[in-house]
């Protein structure tokens, strides 16, 4: 499967997948809330990097999404970590 590595395109698949762990609509999530203000704790950080790994084939862990703890900044850490393998 390709992994699109537009800066919009994991954007959007970041809110969707926090979307999902959250169980909010995506336009409740906005680029540049911490996870923090959108109530994602360990836990929840947990499930979202295990999908951010199989999504983008990445082997992250928890605290990837607390040491860049926005939408806009772990979509730039994704990009440049994907970019990197190649």
């Amino acid at each position: 499967m390709a992994v699109s590595l537009t800066d919009s395109s994991i954007r959007e698949e970041l809110r969707a997948h926090l979307a999902d762990v959250l169980y909010l609509d995506t336009s409740e999530i906005h680029d540049e809330a911490t996870f923090a203000d959108l109530s994602l704790d360990s836990v929840l950080g947990v499930e979202l990097v295990a999908v951010i790994n199989t999504r983008y084939g990445l082997d992250e862990s928890v605290e990837a999404v607390f040491e860049h703890p926005t939408v806009e900044k772990l979509a730039d850490y994704i990009r440049d970590r994907v970019a990197s393998r190649t």
